[in-house]
């Protein structure tokens, strides 16, 4: 029966990552393969937990940033650590609070629910795509100013794929919404990253 459960659980996963990806070529049809329940909103944010390979590319490249070897362990300094965790999170979750301190009445629509399914596991892949940079910086193979460069055309993709979930997920409205959505995502990312002191 576990066996059964973590298969599901497994195929949930992978089916909403790909939909998630999806949103970027077919748009709002991509939103049939994520699971728009109560059930699947809250099992969006469980979700988080698949950013640990992530999170831990992250945190190797911002510790050689802050001149610390990850020779003597990625975990030795907590600080650090709850830095990359909390910005990675935050990073997700500040559009949507964001706007339901604009718009409390959203808290209601069903728009707004596909809206958070979407943007948390698109969160989930732009986190992986942002990681590649990051880990390839930590392992050595790449300067710090091509790191620059290569984290810029992910970002460029992170952004696509967040227009895309914007524009899907909210329907007629979705055009007008989505640009001033990516707009103030990147403000808050950046307020997320002077606020956690990255980078």
């Amino acid at each position: 029966m576990m066996e059964t459960v973590m298969r599901l659980a497994a195929d949930d996963v992978a089916r909403s990552l790909r939909g998630s990806w999806h949103l970027m070529t077919r748009g709002t049809e991509a939103l049939s393969e994520l699971d728009l329940s109560r059930d699947g909103f809250w099992r969006s944010y469980l979700a988080f937990a698949l950013m640990l390979p992530a999170t831990i590319a992250m945190l190797a490249a911002a510790r050689l940033i802050a001149g610390l070897p990850n020779s003597a362990g990625l975990f030795t300094a907590p600080t650090l650590v709850m830095a990359v965790v909390g910005a990675l999170c935050l990073a997700i979750l500040a559009v949507p609070t964001l706007l339901i301190a604009l718009r409390p009445a959203l808290a209601q629509a069903p728009r707004f629910t596909s809206f958070v399914i979407a943007w948390n596991w698109a969160g989930i892949v732009s986190a992986s795509l942002m990681a590649v940079p990051a880990a390839v910086f930590a392992v050595g193979w790449s300067t710090p100013t091509l790191a620059l460069v290569q984290s810029a055309f992910f970002a460029a993709i992170v952004l696509r794929l967040r227009y895309c979930v914007a524009r899907a997920a909210f329907g007629p409205e979705g055009p007008a919404i989505a640009l001033p959505l990516i707009i103030a995502s990147v403000v808050l990312d950046y307020g997320v990253i002077r606020l956690f002191g990255l980078f």
